[in-house]
């Protein structure tokens, strides 16, 4: 049964989630983190996903963190300390409704390198990590990877663009100052070095949003890391050009990461 979900992150902003009971009673609960511009149900992967665990008996919040969903900030206003603060307040709220002790954390693409980061520094207890698809470097993917860093600076076009209009705009996203001065200190690797608890990363490797080598790196450097591939899937494990997830091909491939995911969790229990 799925039943909305309301609460504040630290500074006040609000944030609405969607909480799905398991069939049986547990001290776990699952926290579904999307990726920037989706929303909390990422295309029927998240809904998918909440249906798959409460049918093992395992609850789960999925929720639209700030600039998302019906968060009335603009996305330049997002920061990455903003949304460790809101999946904090996600986690919180979660273990409240669930009356659990325990988090399994799953963040997908922008959302899965913060997720590792806050797993690593909260002191709730976190169970485990999956990664999906993660940006887990998030100063190269938001600027090295176009060239807008030089000599370890922001640009020249990139500093006017920001002192001109308050933000940058890289793959069509608009980024505000904050967030930018946030990029060389806060990233999914080193949550993953700083990680307690066991994590997985799943990607498909003909991804070309995330590149799937960024997983096989960060996957070889931490033996707490194990990797999964879905091959020949897209960003979020679409097969083909299915944009929006939808096609029966790309639906198997969700009901196979369903099934990973759901079987790396139960072990961590």
């Amino acid at each position: 049964m799925d039943a909305t979900l309301r609460f504040r992150s630290f500074d006040g902003t609000s944030l609405e989630g969607t909480y799905t009971n398991g069939a049986v009673e547990t001290d776990v609960i699952a926290i579904l983190i999307h990726g920037i511009t989706s929303t909390r149900d990422e295309f029927g992967l998240f809904s998918g996903l909440a249906a798959h665990l409460a049918g093992k008996g395992i609850p789960s919040l999925r929720f639209e963190y700030r600039c998302h969903g019906p968060s009335k900030l603009p996305i330049e206003a997002m920061t990455l300390s903003g949304i460790v603060n809101d999946i904090e307040a996600a986690a919180a709220a979660a273990l409240t409704r669930a009356d659990a002790s325990y988090v399994h954390a799953v963040g997908m693409s922008f959302g899965g390198g913060l997720s590792a980061y806050w797993a690593a520094k909260t002191v709730v207890p976190v169970k485990s990590l999956v990664m999906l698809a993660p940006v887990i470097d998030y100063q190269e993917d938001v600027l090295g990877q176009h060239g807008a860093i030089v000599d370890g600076n922001l640009c020249e076009e990139m500093v006017q663009s920001l002192q001109q209009q308050g933000y940058v705009e890289t793959d069509g996203i608009r980024y505000g100052g904050a967030l930018l001065n946030e990029l060389p200190f806060i990233s999914g690797a080193e949550g993953l070095r700083q990680l307690k608890c066991n994590a997985l990363i799943v990607h498909g490797d003909a991804d070309s949003v995330v590149p799937y080598s960024s997983s096989e790196r960060f996957a070889q450097m931490y033996e707490h890391c194990a990797l999964i591939n879905i091959p020949g899937t897209d960003h979020g494990f679409a097969v083909g050009d299915d944009d929006d997830l939808s096609s029966p091909a790309t639906k198997e491939k969700h009901r196979e990461v369903w099934n990973i995911i759901s079987q790396f969790v139960e072990e961590a229990d």
